[in-house]
């Protein structure tokens, strides 16, 4: 199943799938065993720390009572009698006093018993005897300190209030000057709180680390991994326009590792297929051009001699009918059907025979108003407002105005017949880049599909009910023979404008 999964993966997605584990993985244990390490180091410091502190107060405490000892021996020696009594009375209840108040952590305190187990200092149960005292186990641990005399000792105790047992730890030490035992005892809870303070910030240190780490490994990856795919990213879309038929598409070349070396091959083989399948193009055309002029000139005269002689008697019978018989349409419909097989005829003719152009320096703004005038009153442009914006002082350019007055006729009946319901063409000229002029045709007709527009120059391909499809690829021929370029750009349903590029001048063309 994960093999599977794996399978239909994307490579980036297989690289952070296989890449992240081994990035992560040895960060996250050395986190986690760096963060052990240093929680026990710490753990271990502390809790010595804190066993010193015990230590150190047992030792404090026995000092104390040495010290009082002492002293009371040297009151015995120069003082007797009440006197005596009353001064170590008072230092005594002063040493106990000291004891008492010292604190060890914050419920933690010091205590003294005798070899009875009756409590000889303690903060609040003083002269009781504890000897029988048990833990929250059932333990008898006053006995065990009576026993050992010296250690340490920890077991559950439950006061007053608590929910629950508590572990206690006590340091023990004898004292055998008055055959006492010096405890001081700390509960484990806060015998340990600044190494369980420490060890949650190991801990929560520790995540933080691996998260941001893990995080930068993860972006680093992310980024290497885009780094290393997007070149073959984009070799598959430039792989899959050359699919879809765009021989325009070039992959790009970047370095010279084995993925330029790549590109660089298929570029090349891509040349040579868009080479080849230019070659095949223009012998296609070639052989269609030839075919064409064949048939045109074989069955023109042909076709033209019978066609005459019927659109002559076509116009005598129309002539001698009153448009009210109900013939008279018969003979109308013979009248156009023979006009339409003319021109095709004669669009043949034009396509296989188109002459090369007589050019001479034409005012381009002039020539097109006479264009526009005509147009205007054909039938194809009824409904449609022509609005014409010609740059003033445009240059003179050099052509063939019968030629291109062909071609402003044709792209203009298009458009036309692309508006049936009416609209507006707007025919603009202005002045190119390097000495060209720029004639614009821009209608607000229903459009051409996208998948026409690749064929929409083609001979013999059509939209139309009733066209030739010979039309525009006359138009283009003429502008290519005038060194110039002709473009489509429409969207169905909003319109088409057609650019047409002209220039000024051209030595090969004079």
């Amino acid at each position: 199943m994960l093999r599977t999964v794996v399978h239909h993966m994307k490579l980036r997605s297989k690289l952070l799938l296989l890449v992240l584990p081994l990035v992560i993985t040895p960060i996250i244990v050395v986190a986690l065993v760096t963060g052990f390490i240093a929680n026990q180091k710490a753990y271990l410091g502390i809790t010595q720390t804190s066993k010193d502190d015990l230590q150190h107060m047992a030792d404090f405490t026995i000092d104390l009572l040495r010290s009082y000892d002492k002293q009371y021996q040297d009151y015995r020696q120069e003082i007797s009698g009440d006197l005596e009594n009353e001064l170590a009375s008072q230092a005594f209840a002063a040493l106990k006093a000291k004891i008492k108040n010292k604190r060890v952590g914050k419920t933690g305190y010091i205590y003294c018993i005798d070899r009875s187990g009756t409590l000889k200092i303690h903060p609040e149960a003083e002269g009781r005897t504890i000897i029988d005292a048990k833990d929250s186990d059932g333990n008898p641990f006053i006995r065990e300190m009576v026993e050992n005399k010296s250690g340490w000792i920890r077991y559950p105790w439950e006061n007053v209030g608590d929910q629950k047992p508590r572990m206690k730890i006590v340091r023990y030490e004898y004292f055998p000057t008055w055959d006492w035992i010096v405890a001081v005892g700390s509960y484990e809870d806060e015998f340990y709180k600044e190494a369980n303070a420490i060890k949650s910030h190991i801990f929560l240190s520790t995540l933080v680390l691996i998260g941001v780490v893990g995080l930068l490994a993860t972006l680093f990856v992310f980024y290497a991994s885009t780094v290393a795919t997007n070149p073959i990213t984009h070799m598959i879309e430039t792989i899959r326009k050359v699919k879809r038929g765009d021989m325009q598409a070039r992959m790009e070349v970047v370095g010279s590792d084995e993925l330029a070396e790549m590109a660089t091959a298929f570029n090349h083989m891509t040349d040579i297929i868009q080479r080849n399948q230019e070659m095949e193009s223009t012998l296609a055309q070639q052989g269609k051009m030839a075919s064409l002029g064949v048939l045109s000139s074989g069955v023109a005269h042909e076709i033209n001699n019978p066609l005459g002689v019927i659109l002559g008697y076509a116009a005598y019978l129309e002539g001698k009918l009153s448009p009210d018989d109900p013939h008279y349409k018969y003979i109308h419909e013979i009248k156009r059907e023979s006009k339409r097989c003319k021109k095709i005829v004669q669009d043949l003719l034009s396509y296989a025979r188109t002459p090369r152009p007589t050019l001479e320096m034409t005012d381009l703004n002039e020539l097109l108003t006479e264009i526009v005038e005509f147009a205007a009153n054909h039938t194809d442009m009824r409904g449609v407002t022509i609005k014409p914006e010609f740059e003033a002082n445009l240059p003179r350019v050099l052509l063939d105005g019968d030629q291109l007055r062909q071609v402003a006729i044709n792209l203009i009946l298009n458009a036309g017949g692309a508006m049936p319901e009416g609209g507006t063409l707007q025919i603009r000229t202005e002045a190119g880049p390097e000495r060209t002029v720029k004639i614009s045709f821009q209608d607000t007709g229903c459009g051409i599909p996208r998948e026409s527009l690749e064929k929409i120059f083609e001979p013999f391909y059509t939209t139309k009910a009733r066209g030739t499809g010979l039309g525009l690829a006359i138009t283009r021929q003429i502008v290519e023979m005038h060194h110039g370029d002709i473009t489509i750009e429409s969207e169905a349903g909003k319109g088409t404008t057609v650019t047409v590029i002209l220039p000024i001048d051209h030595e090969e063309l004079a």
